[in-house]
């Protein structure tokens, strides 16, 4: 026992002296000055092979990063044999008010204008290029640290990103030099969380409340460089976060294409992610006064929420809902809104995976199997109700601009129901609206309009689907031409698809096989009134009641297309074959009162009627292609 006294006492004494000299430090800082430097204010040791120091600093530098580290009080134990080996064993770690600060290495061919600036300082260190030479082959340092905890106030300034936190972290760390094996398990954390500042003064969060742990799985760093490491991250926490960008919705909704979600707003509930996936559990709400989503050239903002949710005991399905209470919707490049209104729902179920190969581009992820696997039960809802299109202008953006029909005012009330799989599209729109008004050449027709259109047999890549079912109705029509004006109040008119598939996305296309019943003929007489020199017995067509009959409609490369639309009634009928493209029309309008017909054509901006042989020729004539 006396000999181990003497042994104890001859090291603390040793020992402690060391750790007073200055010239211990110069010393340890000789050994790979390029690589490390470490000081400290004051240091001792009351047990063999523990160390507590005050004003501890350490910066350093590997081949593509540096960093560094302060912290007004650490302690931590140490194995000595095994530094033999190249092994380091650290224990029992305990280290306050951690400044921790890391910056790149300049890559050649990465540009650091924006951010160069706002990168940290780090003591005696200048901003360098990576280090680009082969490895040597040397055995590397491996490192353990077991039991370590941080407390206090601590800072963090990473990249161009700087920020502060108050509490305690406790956990285990393994990393080789020479970008060998890494592995981190924060196994408990609880912390306040101050401002975070983006480039020295925009705030990218606000701040908050963050409790659970944290990590990474056993992973090899040189074979998953940068992004790459994020398939290997875990979080399991409770999160209370006010947030200046909600981008990370876009992370957990890295299965969906062609989405994106934008915004700040506060975020709280339970977050489990690992190995790239949203793990059960899962149940985050995200609440926001400025809520964007943007889904192909659709642009979504107002006030809403976004939840976030998996089952309790299962991973999937993953669940995003997104909800809104008000809203406006704006075509990119527009500037006024298309669709105003009060509720919007946006609902996905699937795949939890979330964290794509940073290799692959979004071609490779749409066509890679797994991906598809992945995506196979994958479902999209949108839902909108009590929603208004202010002008149904906004409808011409699916019309050809040239043709001769167009809408020109007029609100309508929208709502939808449609579901997205990885293969379908399926699902209705109802617009139901009050004085329309639609340009038909040199006569404005106004009129309440209904749609009812179904749409099945979808592609969601391509948003095309069938849409046979659907009908549209007009009533209350108003026309106002050059020669002469129809007001019915009690005129009607219905439209049935029989037939019908379209493409609803520029360039929009579609081709209709469609049932027509018409209430009578005023309207009809007042619009061929308009177009051109009409017979006087034409007015006697004005008191034709119930007509019915077939068209045949075709929207695509600029072009609407009508090779045949034909009503008829006891008494009359009335038919139309013809193109309208670039502000122009082409082709033939027909009409028949008893005895008496006429055929009103119009080829090359010239305008001709006929009334020899009139049906002989209507029948007779075929669009071009």
């Amino acid at each position: 026992m006396t000999i181990l006294a003497i042994a104890e006492l001859s090291y603390l004494v040793v020992i402690n002296a060391a750790l007073q000299l200055p010239i211990t430090q110069d010393l340890v800082n000789k050994i790979r000055p390029e690589k490390f430097y470490v000081s400290w204010e004051r240091a001792w040791s009351w047990y063999p092979f523990r160390v507590h120091a005050e004003g501890v600093f350490a910066n350093g530098q590997a081949r593509t990063q540096q960093w560094q580290v302060t912290a007004t009080s650490a302690s931590g134990s140490i194995s000595i044999v095994p530094l033999v080996l190249k092994q380091v064993y650290l224990s029992n770690i305990t280290a306050e008010n951690i400044d921790y600060r890391q910056r790149p290495r300049l890559k050649p061919n990465v540009d650091y204008s924006g951010r160069l600036a706002y990168f940290p300082d780090i003591k005696d260190r200048e901003i360098i290029p990576v280090e680009s030479g082969e490895l040597k082959k040397k055995r590397p340092w491996k490192i353990h640290v077991s039991d370590a905890t941080v407390a206090g106030e601590h800072r963090f300034w990473i990249l161009n990103i700087q920020g502060t936190a108050t509490g305690s972290a406790f956990g285990n760390l393994y990393t080789e030099t020479r970008r060998g094996a890494f592995w981190l398990d924060i196994e408990q954390f609880d912390l306040e969380l101050g401002p975070a500042l983006l480039n020295g003064a925009a705030e990218a969060f606000h701040g908050g409340r963050a409790v659970g742990s944290l990590g990474f799985s056993p992973l090899v760093r040189a074979e998953n460089p940068g992004r790459r490491m994020l398939r290997f991250a875990y979080l399991d926490a409770d999160l209370d976060l006010n947030l200046e960008s909600l981008d990370f919705i876009n992370l957990l909704a890295g299965g969906l294409g062609n989405f994106n979600v934008s915004g700040a707003g506060h975020a709280a509930g339970h977050l489990v992610i690992s190995d790239g996936h949203v793990r059960a559990g899962t149940d985050l709400l995200v609440t926001a006064d400025d809520l964007g989503v943007s889904i192909y050239d659709t642009g979504i903002a107002g006030i809403g929420e976004v939840r976030v949710h998996t089952p309790e005991a299962t991973d999937i399905p993953l669940g995003l809902d997104i909800h809104y209470d008000q809203l406006r919707a704006t075509r990119v490049g527009d500037e006024k809104p298309f669709l105003t209104g009060e509720t919007l729902q946006l609902a996905y179920r699937g795949s939890n995976f979330i964290i794509p190969d940073p290799s692959l581009g979004l071609s490779d992820l749409w066509d890679d199997a797994e991906a598809k696997r992945r995506r196979k039960g994958n479902t999209f809802a949108l839902r909108v109700a009590q929603a208004t299109v202010p002008d149904m202008a906004a409808l011409n953006h699916y019309v050809p601009p040239d043709t001769t029909v167009q809408f020109s005012g007029g609100k309508t009330e929208l709502n939808a129901d449609i579901q997205f799989t990885e293969s379908s599209l399926e699902g209705s729109i109802r617009l139901d609206s009050a004085a329309t008004q639609l340009q038909i050449d040199d006569s404005t027709l106004r009129a309440d309009l209904d749609m009812d259109i179904r749409l099945g047999s979808g592609n969601p890549r391509l948003l095309s689907a069938d849409f046979s079912g659907s009908t549209l109705r007009l009533f209350n029509v108003y026309v106002d031409g050059q020669k002469d004006q129809f007001d019915g109040e009690y005129w009607s008119s219905l439209m049935e698809v029989v037939s019908g598939r379209g493409t609803f996305m520029r360039p929009t296309t579609l081709s209709a096989d469609a049932l027509i019943t018409i209430s009578d003929t005023r309207p009809l007489v007042v619009l061929f009134k308009n177009r051109s020199r009409s017979p006087k017995w034409l007015a006697n067509m004005m008191a034709v009641k119930d007509l019915s009959g077939e068209a045949t409609i075709n929207l695509g490369d600029g072009k609407l297309r009508v090779p045949k639309a034909f009503v008829t009634s006891e008494k009359a009928e009335v038919g139309i074959k013809a193109t309208f493209y670039q502000g122009e029309r082409e082709g033939m309008v027909y009409a028949r009162f008893k005895k008496l017909d006429t055929l009103v054509k119009r080829f090359d901006g010239q305008r001709d009627v006929d009334v020899i042989r009139a049906r002989e020729k209507f029948d007779a004539f075929e669009l071009e292609d």
